[in-house]
Parts: C-alpha cells; structure tokens; sequence
C-alpha cells in the first residue's frame, strides 16, 4: 500500500468511528426518539360521512351518504387556529375594518364591502354576518298552544326566556313571519330584541303580488287561479301599481325609524323558472302569456309587444334565446316596479329580494334582474346537502356587487318525537337525518361553505319552532320541539359556528 493512500485510510477509519460514537450517544440516525410534528396537516378537513335520506314521490327513499361524504365541522379543520381577538358591538358587528364602499342610509343596516368581502353594517357601525331563525313566534297549533300554556303561561314570560335562548346562542337575526306583514308585538318586542347581552335585528317579507293575488276578490270581483296560470301574469293588471303603492306606503310605517329593522323581502318564493321550462305555472314562459284570456289580456298584450319588437313572426318561432330574454324582461319589469315602490315609501331600510327559491334562483336572467334593483339577493336553498360550487361561482358573476342572503335552509333529524310518538316528518323541503347532532353537523357543513365565499352576508334557519299538521302529523324544522324544548345537541353546533364567524372569515379570507 502505497503511503498517501494508507493515510486516507486511517482517516476514514478514524472519521466512522466519530460517527459511530455519536449516534450511541443521541439514538438511532433513523428513528428519533421524539417524532416530528408536522405544522400544516396533508388534509384541510377530516370530513365526516353522514347519512341522510330525501323525501321523494311521497315517500322516503333509503338510507344514503351519496352526497354527504365530505361534511364539514368546526372540529375537524386541521388547519384553522381561532383567535378571539375581536372587538364587537351590541349587534355582534365586528369593530375596526374599513368599508371600501357602503350602500344605505347611516344610521340604519347598510351594505358594504370591507376587505373585498360582502357585510352589512349595522348602526353602530359594525360589519356583521347574519346568522339566524326565520318565524320566531308561539305556534298556532292545539299541540304548540297546550305546551305554551303549560310552559309559559303569557307572551311576555315566553318572549323573555326565548329572547334569552337567542342571545345565549349568538343568534343575532330573527323574523315574526306574518303573512300580513307587521312588526313584532309591543308585548314581546323588547325581550326579544334586545336581550340582556345584545341587539338583534329582524326582517319580514311585503308579499307585494302575493297579497294582491289574495285580495283579488274583494278588488276585481273574482278569484285568481293559481294552478291554472302563473302569478306573475298579475304584474300587468292595470290596478296592480296602485295597489303596492298603498300596500307599502301602509306597511313601511309600521318600521319608520326603527333600527333593528333591516329590511323588506319583496316576496317569497315567485314563480320565474321551472325545471327545464317544464311547468309555465312554475316558471315564466312566453307562450303561456300569449295563450292568455281575455280576462288577462293586459299580460298578454305585454307579451304580444314582446314578440313585435323582436320580430318573432310566430309562436313556432319562439327560440331558446326568445324566451330567456322574455323572462328577463318580465323579472325587471317586477323588480324595477317593486323596489321604485319601496323605496318612494322608505329610505331607511335595505331591499332583500324575493327569497329565489327552487330552478328561479339557478337562472341568470331572474339573479341579475333582482341584483340590478335589490340591495341583497335572498334564495331559499332546499334540496342539497350543501351549496354547490358551481352555483355560488354564477353567484358571483350574476349578482355583481351585490351580496346574497341564504333566507331559508333546514334539515329534519328522525329522533324527534311528540309524547312518545316519532315525528312523520314528511312535510316540509328539508332532507331527513338520523339524529340531532347530525342537523348540527349539516348546519355547519352547508354554512362554512357559505362563509368560504366572500359575498354571503348571512344565513337563516328555517325555523323557530316544530311543524304540527291539521292531521297530527309533525315535522322536526325548529330548535325548540313542540313541547318549547330547545334542541341543545344542535344548538350547540349552531352556537358554535356563530361565535366564529369571524376567526372563520380570518381563515378563509387568509386562503383567498
């Protein structure tokens, strides 16, 4: 062996002893003795499989996760921290982000946009997500009067326990919810508004055609038939204007001046789109309105002169692209009407749509004539089990820079009962699951999707209290039974998620 070589061999020899040495003294190279923690988990959220099943062709189909497979809950974001650092007012509005631009009168609920995403303000001037219960008031039923008597005794000791619930759970929205429109009652008014801890805000619905439709008797001298033609063909009666101008100029005083009064949902749940325009009744279609009688001849004239100006010789003639442009012309001339109404009367509150509800809110014509007038686009939104990305991307584009309001959601769980008796559960839009802590589960799947986008100002539970039928049959819709006893298992989910509204907001903004 040559000299230098030998040398490099000792060294080497000597160096792998060294190593040698030190991995005795620190463990095994391969195999720390205290494993790392990795910062940021692989996965975002560990979903959960929930079952549920539908309601359909009146009966309930089986058992399912087919679209619930990936249900998200607070518990179960891997990579969300929460921060408590926030200040806020007696709304809950949150304290100290700088609105880039502000609709509405001060003093009063307002649109803004902070951040680039969508809230109301509120009047002490904090951005503020609605999180909320639609119809909080005593059931009419015999089985919700028996409990009430029983529990209660009077308004004001129901209103007062009640409006304790609301605040305990952060619930910061709430809606009478009669169908002639009016202002909570003296007698439950201040316990139910303004709680102890908080300030609560509520909204109610003008029903604007809808009451004129109910009232077509008393003012026309017959009745309209509402499973004969569309509702919408009303907008043309000539007596129609005259009759929303009274309406509104009579309702808007009930809320002159008041600032937990955010605003007027024009309508519920019109009739503008069908399934694939498969139901003139359900949705606006232009033949329907050519095919009209006389006694309707005012709708059929303004679609006559709809078919002049495009130069659509015939009905046979009448393209895709014809009765899309129809719809619209016919949702602006319904919106454009309704909000000049509103607004001549009130210029205090916001204007929230008209609760979209079924395929109206999936068409683009119905979003953007409501975006185009309405400060807030509302949609009642049944029939999934959480909003679909696609969907909440045409949200986007269709409302402009106009916010959306979901106005109605649920989901039934099949553990509820009344006096030992399981509940049908059979009426209503809400998808049935197994328990309680399931509705939880699905409450706040559906709404950190919502918060996920940056122009949802909020959400509403559909409703405040159990449905019971004429029939007896009852119907689990509420977070209190029929017996006023709170759902604590999913309020406790839903409490969850509105104390973090905003380390969410934080968290998803961040993502964006």
């Amino acid at each position: 062996m040559e000299k230098h070589t030998y040398r490099y061999f000792c060294f080497f020899c000597l160096a792998s002893l060294i190593l040698l040495f030190a991995i005795s003294c620190s463990g095994s190279a391969e195999e720390p003795s205290e494993p790392e923690t990795p910062t940021t988990p692989a996965d975002e959220y560990t979903y959960l499989n929930v079952e549920y099943r539908k309601w359909q062709n009146g009966t309930f189909q089986s058992w399912t996760t087919a679209d619930s497979r990936e249900t998200r809950i607070i518990d179960n974001m891997n990579r969300y921290a929460p921060s408590g650092d926030y200040s806020r007012t007696a709304w809950g509005g949150r304290i100290g982000l700088q609105p880039s631009s502000v609709t509405g009168k001060e003093g009063f609920f307002r649109v803004a946009y902070c951040g680039g995403r969508a809230y109301l303000l509120e009047p002490d001037n904090g951005a503020v997500i609605l999180h909320g219960i639609q119809h909080v008031r005593p059931g009419e039923s015999t089985a919700h009067q028996k409990a009430f008597i029983t529990k209660y005794g009077s308004e004001a000791r129901w209103s007062e326990v009640t409006g304790k619930m609301l605040a305990d759970n952060h619930i910061n929205y709430i809606s009478y919810g009669s169908n002639r429109i009016e202002a909570f009652p003296v007698a439950v008014r201040a316990n139910l508004l303004t709680p102890k801890t908080q300030k609560i805000a509520y909204a109610e619905t003008l029903y604007l055609l809808r009451t004129f439709m109910w009232d077509m008797t008393k003012n026309l001298g017959y009745a309209f038939d509402d499973d004969k033609y569309n509702r919408l063909v009303l907008l043309f009666e000539p007596t129609f204007a005259a009759y929303i101008d009274n309406l509104v100029q009579e309702k808007s005083a009930l809320f002159a001046g008041d600032k937990h009064f955010i605003g007027y949902y024009l309508d519920n749940e019109l009739p503008f789109a069908s399934y694939q325009n498969g139901d003139p009744v359900k949705g606006i279609e232009l033949k329907h309105f050519l095919s009209l009688p006389d006694r309707y001849k005012a709708a059929r004239i303004y679609a006559e002169k709809f078919m002049q100006e495009r130069g659509i010789a015939s009905s046979a003639a009448i393209s895709k692209k014809d009765q899309e442009d129809f719809r619209g012309a016919v949702s602006d001339y319904y919106y454009q009407l309704a909000t000049t109404t509103v607004r001549r009367h009130d210029a205090e509150h916001l204007i929230l749509g008209t609760r979209l509800h079924d395929w109206s809110k999936y068409n683009q014509k119905v979003v953007e004539a409501c975006a185009r007038y309405c400060d807030v686009v509302s949609v009642n939104y049944y029939g999934r089990w959480q909003p679909e990305t696609d969907f909440l991307a045409n949200l986007k584009v269709w409302c402009g820079a106009k916010p959306f309001l979901v106005s109605e959601f649920y989901t039934k769980a099949e553990d509820a009962s009344y006096q030992g008796v399981k509940y049908a559960n059979t009426e209503g839009g809400g998808w049935l699951v197994r328990t309680q802590k399931n509705r939880g589960e699905f409450h706040q799947n559906f709404c950190l999707r919502l918060l996920e986008t940056q122009n949802c100002v909020g959400w509403v539970h559909f409703e405040y209290n159990d449905g019971y039928a004429s029939d007896g049959s009852a119907s689990n819709k509420g977070i209190v039974s029929l017996e006023y006893e709170p759902y604590e298992s999913f309020l406790s989910y839903v409490r969850q998620l509105n104390l973090a509204v905003y380390p969410l907001i934080d968290y998803y903004d961040a993502k964006q």
